[in-house]
């Protein structure tokens, strides 16, 4: 095992995570609703932990690195977060089983937005702002963080930062990665803060406007109502949850090459218009079908289908209707709208707009191959050329991701669930979304869910998150034999 690279990223996700349960068990202190000592332990030890795990790795021998030693590091980052978040929830008995924390926890981490819980507002304020602030430091990921904080991991951490946004476009926005990752960060921040004022001046309070702001950036959708935005019953508060999930759901090097380098925004442009198009298309196909079956008139069927058709391309999960309860049309539709995601460097699920856009691309110069056999052809969408490595990366990814797919529906038919909840449960979870259909519709959560379905859940938000490759490689005996880079 490479130390030199595990030991500071691993470290510095439990110093990240550290902080922020320091930050709750103060919030905890000033609510005065408990939860004090739930987050103040954990982050006692979190704390020197992680800030002795990134001492001790400047001391280590320096070795080669291996892109396979960033997916171990960027995996066991994520696995390690995931556990240090699920403390407070047992310690404050939120959850008494480690597999419901610890489900919980990966859900906020990876920003799907599955939940147990029955009632939120139940919990202590801590444990609502943890469950926000987790999907925050998940959002853009926490490998990410850890770059931009600590860019004395060097070489490792550019390994580390591959490994976590893999992808069609893993930009480079400067030579530094350090500062790549800190512009990216920078983007962030400014999203949550115009987001926070908005929810603010749209009818929230302070308190509901910054945890719904920190949840709807990082497009992961826990809330402080069981009924999610529908609770505010508010125009307003959905129309900025709109706004904010759309632009959550454009890769952020977007923002930075429309202010900085314009002559490099044309290959994003593609995908960006591309989402805008699917989002305006399946709104108009699910309002119509809508009104045609009779559910309800023009006006309740766009306000209703638009938010709801948002939420799930942006994998928010966010929901103001029971979509479970519309015509099969739709439900269907809203299922392989799952898949597709938004744009790719943005802090959602799913394949991704631009995996879809050369998919279809290969697909129709496969056509024109069978008219065509010794045809030239090149994969190009405009501004941007694209080679061999992309076309297999990304017919190898499809099959993968489908391959999961498949492979996890069975597993939890398996374990006993109905054919809809077990599809379902693995889309809404591989494509880190969150409500799905059936039993864990938009108004049921993941409860009745037994616990080994639970820990595959808890998996496949992780291999979504990650995007598939960078897990999945860890279950091939190859990859612990590899000598090789």
């Amino acid at each position: 095992m490479n130390w030199q690279l595990t030991l500071p990223v691993v470290a510095g996700a439990l110093l990240a995570v550290g902080v922020g349960e320091l930050l709750c068990a103060a919030v905890a202190l000033i609510a005065g609703d408990g939860g004090v000592l739930a987050f103040a332990l954990p982050a006692a030890v979190l704390i020197p932990v992680g800030l002795g795990g990134i001492l001790l790795s400047r001391g280590l021998t320096a070795m080669p690195l291996r892109p396979r030693d960033g997916f171990f590091a960027v995996t066991m980052a994520w696995v390690a977060a995931a556990a240090a978040g699920a403390a407070p929830f047992l310690i404050e008995g939120t959850f008494h089983s480690v597999v419901n924390a610890f489900f919980e926890s990966m859900s906020g981490f990876t920003t799907t937005g599955a939940t147990l819980l029955r009632t939120v507002e139940d919990q202590p304020d801590a444990i609502l702002l943890w469950r926000s602030l987790s999907q925050w430091l998940g959002g853009v990921g926490i490998v990410v963080l850890v770059v931009a904080i600590a860019p004395a991991t060097g070489l490792a951490g550019q390994r580390a930062f591959y490994a976590e946004t893999s992808g069609v476009t893993a930009d480079r926005l400067t030579p530094r990665i350090a500062q790549t990752a800190k512009i990216i960060w920078a983007v962030y921040l400014t999203l949550t803060s115009v987001g926070l004022l908005a929810y603010w001046a749209a009818g929230m309070t302070p308190w509901e406007a910054i945890n719904h702001s920190l949840t709807t950036v990082a497009t992961g959708g826990f809330s402080t109502r069981t009924a999610s935005i529908a609770a505010f019953d508010s125009l307003a508060v959905e129309l900025v949850a709109i706004v904010l999930m759309i632009a959550s759901g454009i890769n952020f090097a977007f923002y930075w090459l429309v202010l900085r380098d314009r002559r490099r925004i044309w290959p994003q442009a593609a995908e960006v218009r591309a989402f805008l198009v699917i989002i305006v298309v399946v709104t108009a196909a699910l309002t119509l079908a809508l009104v045609v079956s009779d559910a309800m008139g023009v006006g309740s069927a766009l306000r209703a289908s638009s938010f709801t058709v948002v939420s799930v391309i942006t994998t928010t999960g966010f929901t103001t209707v029971d979509f479970d309860t519309w015509h099969a049309f739709a439900r269907l539709t809203l299922l392989l709208l799952m898949f597709v995601g938004a744009c790719a460097g943005s802090t959602t699920g799913g394949m991704k707009v631009i995996r879809v856009l050369l998919l279809g691309k290969v697909a129709g110069q496969e056509l024109r191959r069978q008219l065509q056999p010794s045809a030239v052809q090149v994969l190009r969408l405009p501004g941007r050329v694209y080679p061999e490595t992309v076309r297999r990366g990304v017919l190898s990814f499809f099959l993968l991701y489908m391959t999961v797919f498949a492979a996890g529906s069975l597993a939890m038919a398996a374990i006993g669930l109905d054919e809809v909840t077990a599809i379902s449960s693995v889309a809404s979870t591989l494509n880190v979304i969150g409500p799905g259909l059936a039993d864990i519709g938009p108004t049921e959560n993941f409860a009745s869910i037994p616990p080994g379905g639970l820990w595959l859940l808890s998996g496949l938000m992780l291999a979504g998150r990650l995007e598939v490759f960078t897990v999945i490689v860890l279950l091939i005996p190859a990859f612990w034999r590899a000598r090789a880079a």
